[in-house]
C-alpha cells in the first residue's frame, strides 16, 4: 500500500516537545501580540496622574492664595482699613466664589465699616456740642455691637467707651457752674476721678479749683470771727475730696498760724487784763478815793471850815466815803482833826463828791489839812 505524502507533516519539521521553566514562560509571553497595549495604557496612566497631580497643585496654589488674601483682609479690618479688607476678600471671592467663610467674612466687614461711619457721626456731632444727637447715636451704635465678641468689633468698641465719656464729661461740664457747696464738687470729682483723658484732667482741674475757692472764702470769714475749729474742719473736708493738694494744705498750716498768733495774743491779753485787775483791785481797795481840791476858810471867832472836792478813782462805784482829817500849823503843829462823810452817798467809777467839816479854834490863818484816812465800800 502507497503512502500519500501529502497528508503528513514530516515530523522532521515540527519542534521537538521540551519542558520550560516559569521565567521563560513569562519572557515568552511578555513578547507577544498584548505588549503593545500594556505600553499604551501605561503611558495613558502616566498622562492622567500628571495631568492630576497638575490640577491638583494648581488647585492647592489656588487655596493658598485664597488663605492669604482672608488673612491679609482680616488684619486689614482689625487695623480698621475696612475698605481695603472688602477689596481683598473680593478678590478672594473671585477664586473661590462659593467659600462660605469668605462670604461670612465679608458680611461682618461691611458691618463694622457701616458701624464706623455711625462712630464717625458721632464724633462730628461731639465735636458740635450736639449732646443729645451723639447720644442717640451712641445707644444704637452700643446696641450694634452688643453681644458682638469678633476681634473686629474691639476697635470699635473701644471707640464707643471713648464717646460715653466724653459724653460724660459733657455732661458735666454743664452741671459745674451750677454746683455752690464743696460736697456738690467733691461728688463730681468722684465721678470724674474714674475718667482719663485730657479732658477729663482739665475738668478735674476746674472742679478742685472750686472746691479751694468755696473753702478759702468760707475759711476767711470763719478766721476773721476768730472760728479757728470751724476753720479747720472747713479745710479738712476739702481735703478730704481733694487729697494732698498743696494750696489746701498751705490754707490748713496758715489757719493753724493764726490760730497759735491769736492764743499767744490772748494769753498776753489775758495776763495783761489780770495785771490791770489786780492793779484795779488795788486801787479799788487802796486808792479809790482821790483829793480833788480842799478849801479853807476862818471866820472871826478863829474857827476853821473845811470844804474838800473828791474823785471816785475806782473801776467800780463806791459809798460810803468817810474822810479823817487833821490840821497843821505852818511849823506842822496839829492844829486840830476830825471827819466828815461825803455826799452823794453814791458815787459812779469818775464822779465827784464833796464834804463840809469845821475845826473850833483854829486862830491861825496859815494852816495845812491833812487827809488822814479814807473808808469806802465797793458796790
Amino acid at each position: 500500500m502507497e503512502i500519500d505524502r501529502g497528508h503528513f507533516i514530516d515530523l522532521a519539521f515540527l519542534p521537538q516537545h521540551n519542558e520550560e521553566s516559569f521565567e521563560e514562560v513569562t519572557a515568552r509571553q511578555e513578547q507577544g501580540p498584548y505588549w503593545p497595549v500594556v505600553v499604551w495604557l501605561t503611558g495613558l496612566a502616566s498622562v492622567v496622574a500628571i495631568g492630576v497631580f497638575l490640577f491638583y497643585k494648581h488647585e492647592m496654589n489656588v487655596n493658598e492664595n485664597v488663605l492669604r488674601l482672608q488673612v491679609e483682609a482680616r488684619a486689614a479690618a482689625l487695623s480698621g482699613h475696612y475698605e481695603d479688607a472688602l477689596f481683598l476678600l473680593s478678590e478672594a471671592s473671585k477664586a473661590r466664589p462659593g467659600f462660605i467663610a469668605l462670604a461670612a467674612d465679608e458680611e461682618q466687614v461691611q458691618h463694622a465699616a457701616e458701624l464706623e461711619r455711625l462712630s464717625n457721626e458721632i464724633k462730628k456731632r461731639l465735636a458740635s456740642g450736639e449732646s443729645e444727637a451723639a447720644q442717640s447715636e451712641l445707644d444704637h451704635l452700643k446696641s450694634e455691637l452688643s453681644g458682638r465678641k469678633e476681634p473686629i468689633y474691639d476697635k470699635l468698641k473701644e471707640k464707643a467707651d471713648g464717646y460715653a465719656m466724653e459724653l460724660t464729661l459733657l455732661e458735666l461740664t454743664d452741671q459745674l457752674e451750677s454746683l455752690t457747696t464743696v460736697e456738690e464738687h467733691g461728688e463730681m470729682l468722684n465721678v470724674v476721678n474714674g475718667l482719663i483723658g485730657q479732658q477729663a484732667e482739665a475738668l478735674r482741674s476746674r472742679i478742685v479749683d472750686g472746691i479751694r475757692s468755696i473753702t478759702l472764702g468760707g475759711t476767711e470769714d470763719m478766721l476773721s470771727r476768730k472760728n479757728f475749729s470751724s476753720a479747720f474742719l472747713a479745710v479738712d473736708k476739702a481735703l478730704a475730696w481733694a487729697k494732698d493738694d498743696s494750696e489746701l494744705l498751705a490754707l490748713k498750716e496758715r489757719v493753724k498760724e493764726e490760730k497759735n498768733r491769736y492764743e499767744r495774743a490772748e494769753q498776753q491779753r489775758i495776763e495783761q487784763a489780770m495785771e490791770n485787775a489786780a492793779e484795779e483791785d488795788l486801787i479799788n481797795q487802796t486808792a479809790a478815793v482821790e483829793v480833788v481840791n480842799i478849801e479853807k476858810i476862818i471866820d472871826e471867832f478863829g474857827d476853821l471850815t473845811i470844804q474838800g472836792t473828791l474823785k471816785n478813782k475806782a473801776t467800780r462805784p463806791i459809798y460810803a466815803v468817810k474822810i479823817e482829817f487833821s490840821v497843821h500849823d505852818a511849823s506842822g503843829e496839829m492844829l486840830g482833826k476830825g471827819t466828815a462823810t461825803a455826799t452823794p452817798n453814791y458815787i459812779e467809777p469818775g464822779e465827784e463828791m464833796t464834804f463840809t467839816a469845821t475845826v473850833y479854834g483854829v486862830y491861825k490863818e496859815d494852816t495845812a489839812v491833812v487827809i488822814d484816812n479814807t473808808t469806802w465800800y465797793l458796790d
